[in-house]
């Protein structure tokens, strides 16, 4: 060995040594697509840092604000942003992307902007209805099962255990890596049987270039007894390499799609395309938040925005000639996300339409996750859906919910959506909107507390609620979120409010981190027009309702709908004049990079 590569080496001993014993403070809990999960549940089971007891004790505040060139189109700014830890050395990120063809690269300790780019992508007038550029986040892959983390793992404090790991793993593990389709660092689950569905185009599916399905994908590969994680697409056996090791391997990826349809997929430690943009989505189409599963990407267009069908669609990421599939509803435009059963099959909601042959309006639909062909459905003449579905696991049952427009909530089994009839619910709420009141949000968000047999289901409520609704923090005459208990005796479901919000402008879908529900009063108003006021975030007991934090005046603009999400520790909150608020606890993980970073 050269002196070079001695001294090399020995630095990066150093380097290593002195910032692992920094890790412990660093958060606990991953984002990687819009909504938290593929079960678009928004609820990060556990965190080292945010629980009831520590936001109790006091200490949460703001860290850090970031000021991003993204200019708002229509009501739509900064969206979800997908986290990452340990990119390229010990920075933790976020992968923001911004309406106008921007994305972002942000170092979730200090607010830096490690990168960004900006899509040459023409961008069309914005009108109320279309707003153009990218209209929903980035994501990252995730697996379908959405499993608590095994027991033991993670540093911290918090309640259980967090999913997160050391960068430098568990011992005799190497360097942790996303498993493709099983979990952190593990590699995966044992992979199917190669093969499968072929891929004709069934009854109302379209697909831009056909083939076999591509071969099951193999578990992460490991290479000198460090788990590696393979990009879809990436020629076998040159994933993540790096001549100088585990310090400066890059740690995956992110899937951004930009206005004229293309997808393109980020290297996380630079922002570059990492592989050749594909085309994936019509050219300025309105689409619901991107979710990468095992290796398929997913999102939904709706609107007719660029002349666009409502519809879902579905890009083969692993295949070099990334085929296309599509299921139009030819009848009402898809709602909110797609989400994932925990067997992989795709639930999408569709909203109100004339439904022509074959078509859907007014549903919910189970489409086969490979072909897109439909499997199920629930139908009702009087239900317009105006939330994607999100799964919660109830008592060993998966349910759907979903909010209609007069603020009921519809569960649904998810292995028998409607029942013989395709139109009978598990349980259809009374409603919680007032008379011209009406749901805020694209997404419900569900979540259930260890060791009880209730779950929880969150309604944000843009307005007031109806008669009766306990006031359990006030009067609500702007809005609310509203905390509704779903219990089960003898089988016989029940879904009642438990507790509601203090009064909140233009409530978005909330967000829960380890028992702990995050409200955000965005203060957005009806139009674009409209100046709005300040978003205000507040933090709540997700079982008793009581207020433990709120950030009072620390914003003073609204934010962008569906510009909230947490990892890593922190809650971000994304304003449509393009600043990003970081919130959380001043520990030392800021101590210890601040001087190194800041110049």
């Amino acid at each position: 060995m050269t002196r070079q590569r001695l001294i090399f080496a020995a630095v990066g001993v150093a380097v290593a040594g002195a910032l692992t014993f920094a890790q412990p403070g660093r958060g606990g809990s991953q984002w990687l697509t819009a909504f938290a999960d593929a079960q678009r549940t928004s609820w990060i089971r556990t965190d080292d840092k945010i629980s009831v007891p520590a936001l109790a004790k006091g200490g949460f505040d703001q860290q850090w604000k970031a000021q991003l060139d993204n200019q708002p189109r229509g009501l739509h700014g900064l969206a979800q942003g997908v986290t990452a830890a340990g990119v390229t050395l010990f920075v933790p990120m976020s992968v923001v992307a911004g309406s106008s063809n921007y994305v972002y690269g942000i170092d979730n300790d200090l607010g830096y902007i490690v990168w960004q780019r900006h899509f040459d992508a023409p961008l069309p007038a914005a009108t109320a209805a279309c707003g153009g550029g990218i209209t929903s986040a980035a994501t990252r892959i995730v697996r379908v099962d959405a499993l608590p983390p095994a027991a033991g793992r993670g540093f911290g404090g918090g309640r259980g255990s967090a999913g997160y790991r050391s960068l430098l793993g568990e011992p005799g593990e190497g360097v942790p890596a996303e498993g493709r389709a099983g979990g952190p660092g593990r590699g995966g689950d044992p992979a199917p049987p190669a093969g499968g569905a072929g891929r004709g185009a069934p009854a109302g599916v379209e697909q831009g270039a056909r083939g076999a399905a591509p071969p099951a994908p193999p578990p992460a590969a490991a290479r000198g007894g460090q788990a590696v994680e393979r990009i879809p697409g990436a020629p076998r056996g040159e994933e993540n390499a790096s001549p100088f090791g585990f310090l400066f391997r890059p740690s995956g990826v992110a899937y951004v799609v930009s206005s004229d349809g293309q997808l393109h997929v980020v290297g996380l430690p630079s922002g570059k395309d990492i592989q050749k943009p594909a085309p994936f989505l019509p050219a300025n189409a309105k689409w619901s938040a991107p979710i990468a599963v095992d290796t398929t990407l997913y999102a939904a267009t709706s609107g007719k925005c660029g002349g666009a069908p409502d519809a879902v669609w579905a890009i083969d990421l692993d295949s070099e000639a990334k085929p296309v599939v599509s299921w139009k509803t030819n009848g009402g435009g898809v709602v909110g996300a797609v989400a994932f059963t925990s067997s992989g099959t795709l639930i999408a909601a569709i909203g109100p339409g004339q439904a022509g042959a074959d078509g859907k309006a007014n549903a919910i639909v189970a489409l086969d996750p490979k072909t897109l062909q439909l499997k199920d459905w629930f139908s009702q003449p009087n239900a317009e859906f105006v939330t994607g579905p999100t799964i919660i696991r109830h008592n060993n049952r998966e349910i759907v919910a979903a909010a209609t427009k007069d603020g009921r909530v519809l569960l649904l089994d998810a292995a028998s959506l409607g029942g013989a009839d395709h139109g009978t619910p598990l349980l259809a709420s009374k409603p919680f909107a007032a008379a011209g009141a009406s749901v805020g949000g694209e997404a419900l968000a569900a979540w259930q507390q260890t060791g009880e047999t209730a779950s929880w289901i969150l309604l944000p409520v843009k307005g007031r609620l109806t008669a009766g609704s306990p006031a359990s923090n006030g009067a609500v005459s702007a809005g609310a979120v509203v905390a509704l208990k779903l219990a089960d005796a003898g089988g016989a479901l029940s879904l009642e409010p438990g507790w509601i919000s203090h009064d909140l402008v233009s409530p978005a879908t909330p967000i829960i981190v380890n028992g702990v529900v995050f409200a955000l009063a965005t203060g957005a108003g009806n139009t674009a027009a409209e100046r709005g006021s300040a978003a205000v975030l507040h933090a709540y007991d997700g079982t008793s309702g009581k207020r433990l934090w709120n950030s009072a005046k620390a914003m003073t603009t609204p934010a962008s709908p569906g510009s909230m999400w947490s990892g890593l520790g922190q809650v971000y909150v994304g304003l449509r004049d393009g600043t990003l608020y970081a919130f959380g606890f001043n520990d030392e993980r800021r101590a210890i990079t601040a001087p190194a970073a800041v110049k």
